[in-house]
């Protein structure tokens, strides 16, 4: 792999330069360290030509899409399509779940197994110029004939039915899932998970939401809870892009990147709901429940409406909170899912009202100058719709889920980094940047172990310049706190070893502030959690039993007749295959598509 330079000092080495500050030479890359001091947010960075832009779009012109609901099960064909993303865009390709872009709200319900047979009949890949062939799997194929395999975010399954990234299908083949659903009602996704290709494979469409119901959470008129449903219920899976003028899709940020390298990071200049760019959506006077999906490569958003009116927040990913937590903003990373009320009942007729987002870019994107991204969509009041109120309660009551549990103590507690590099194994990149975990590669030898019923404590140190939203697969987990550090010292006193042994020293002594506490629509169960930069980020940690799961998650994977695997080797030699290790368990990683494609995702085992 060469030597690698740690991405913080890369990146602060690079701006000290643009400000004139003279660097240190080195015979071979070494470690920079970070600044002496968490550097403050930053203003906007310039309109820059060595940034990709889309050509000039009228915002909310176009009607917002909402897709159908259907029921979990069948078979759903990965297909191409042709899809226009704004009227005064060309048409262009693109691929979807049964549709032409994006999917279909599978519905299913707890406690029933739905059994769902996915086929890639995608043909070439839509975005087959920018396949990086130095990622791990990856060949000349992936252009061609693509492969794909299908992940439901959030859903507690068996490791064959998990959509393991080592494990993928061609065009004519595809798996044969079994989602057992045993997990209260809540806002789930789906959505490709090949190795090496998932941020291509996502941003041309393969994506969609997953409602899990319950008794309680009936997505029907009348159900216990008292939620709006049917067109009252609407799904918004938010996704910034670049457009170039013939209406294709530009997953490339800088222009001094060649094309075909991943680039670490996919930060669109324009907002996407349900794959329309900056729609309008008519309401009625009444309430509203919107499930809101952040399915971006990597930006975060704070959701804000433009006249300062409030929301209340149900749910976070994994299910409802206690009660509505009322709330003028709402912070969304990449991969999570908030469950929110809005109520439009006191507005006149011919009333916009603007979802904007009021995220600022963090230090590496501001560095690379990387645009913000303030419209998202727009809401026009018109006409009478029923009585409704919000409900006071959510958990806890006659008729309600039980409360949330207290966060009690864990049994472990663990030590996890989040570390930029170098890569100079991939040279003819401008900036050949990587991501890691604990300072090791994706299929490392060296891979974590837990119990299944065991609760943990993982604090999170985010060394970066950088947000990351950090999935673990299988595991609940619920946000304790966050709190800053001084990362250069904690840098200085542990320095990192050689990239591929683990890095994972507590960062205790150096924080520089009090913990903070989750805000409170953020209390709930959660899959992905949002880890800012210069803090650690502290969350139990649960894996469920076995009783539980009704399965062992350390059974080994099997390779179904047409699948393709790849041995954890990274490469696709089929002699490797039959003599390497068998493929165990799931896999956590950062939500930044293009920082999980390289090389910020682990494999873990779940031990009966």
């Amino acid at each position: 792999m060469g030597e690698h330079l740690p991405r913080r000092g890369f990146l602060l080495g690079a701006l000290g330069v643009g400000l004139g500050i003279a660097g240190v030479a080195h015979a071979d890359p070494a470690p920079l360290p970070p600044p002496p001091i968490p550097i403050p947010p930053l203003p906007p960075p310039p309109i820059t030509p060595l940034n990709y832009h889309s050509p000039a779009l009228r915002p909310y012109v176009d009607e917002l899409p909402i897709p159908e609901t259907r029921v979990a099960t069948g078979e759903l064909a990965a297909v191409s399509g042709i899809h226009r993303y704004h009227r005064d865009l060309p048409e262009t390709r693109s691929w979807g779940f049964g549709q032409d872009v994006l999917g279909p709200n599978l519905e299913a319900h707890r406690d029933r197994v739905a059994r769902i047979a996915f086929r890639n009949q995608l043909g070439t890949h839509v975005l087959a110029p920018h396949v990086d062939l130095t990622m791990h799997g990856v060949t000349e194929l992936d252009r061609t004939d693509p492969r794909f395999t299908v992940h439901l975010h959030g859903g507690a399954n068996a490791p064959d039915d998990d959509g393991h990234p080592l494990i993928g299908w061609r065009n004519g083949g595809g798996p044969s899932f079994a989602y057992t659903n045993r997990q209260e009602a809540a806002t789930l996704w789906y959505h490709d998970h090949a190795m090496g290709i998932t941020r291509l494979n996502i941003q041309a469409g393969l994506a969609g939401m997953y409602y899990l119901r319950d008794e309680f959470d009936t997505g029907r008129d009348g159900n216990p809870i008292g939620l709006p449903s049917g067109e009252f219920e609407i799904p918004l899976i938010v996704q910034d892009r670049t457009f170039n003028a013939d209406g294709s899709l530009q997953p490339m940020v800088g222009t001094y990147i060649p094309q075909g390298y991943n680039q670490s990071g996919q930060v669109g200049d324009v907002a996407c709901v349900n794959a329309m760019a900056w729609p309008r959506l008519q309401v009625r006077r009444t309430l509203y429940r919107f499930r809101v999906l952040n399915g971006s490569n990597s930006r975060p958003y704070i959701f804000e409406f433009s006249n300062g009116m409030p929301c209340w927040a149900i749910g976070t990913d994994l299910g409802l909170l206690d009660a509505p937590a009322i709330t003028p903003s709402i912070r969304v990373s990449p991969g999570e899912r908030v469950d929110l009320l809005v109520d439009f009942s006191s507005f006149a007729d011919g009333t916009t009202i603007d979802l904007i987002n009021t995220a600022r870019n963090d230090l590496g994107n501001t560095v690379f100058m990387v645009p913000e991204l303030r419209p998202i969509m727009r809401f026009t009041v018109a006409g009478d719709g029923p009585p409704a109120e919000i409900p006071p309660r959510l958990r806890g009551g006659p008729g309600l889920p039980d409360p949330l549990p207290p966060l009690g103590p864990p049994e472990s507690v663990r030590t996890m980094t989040l570390i930029g590099l170098n890569d100079d194994s991939r040279s003819a990149a401008v900036f050949p940047t990587m991501m890691s975990l604990n300072n090791l590669a994706f299929l490392s030898s060296d891979v974590d172990m837990a119990r299944a019923g065991a609760v943990e404590q993982w604090d999170i140190v985010n060394t970066t310049p950088f947000d990351h939203p950090i999935h673990l697969h299988l595991a609940r987990l619920r946000v304790i706190g966050r709190q800053p550090i001084l990362t250069a010292a904690y840098w200085w006193a542990n320095l990192p070893p050689k990239f591929g042994i683990r890095w994972a020293p507590t960062a205790d002594p150096y924080a520089i502030g009090p913990q903070q506490g989750p805000p409170p629509w953020e209390v709930g169960w959660k899959d992905t959690v949002e880890c800012p930069t210069d803090t650690v980020t502290r969350v139990l940690v649960h894996w469920p039993s076995v009783d539980d799961l009704g399965f062992d998650p350390d059974t080994p994977l099997t390779i179904p007749p047409g699948a393709e695997a790849i041995p954890p080797t990274g490469t696709h030699d089929m002699d490797q295959l039959s003599s390497a290790p068998e493929i165990h368990g799931y896999v956590w990683h950062c939500h930044n598509l293009d920082h999980a494609d390289h090389d910020m995702m682990q494999q873990i085992r779940v031990m009966p």
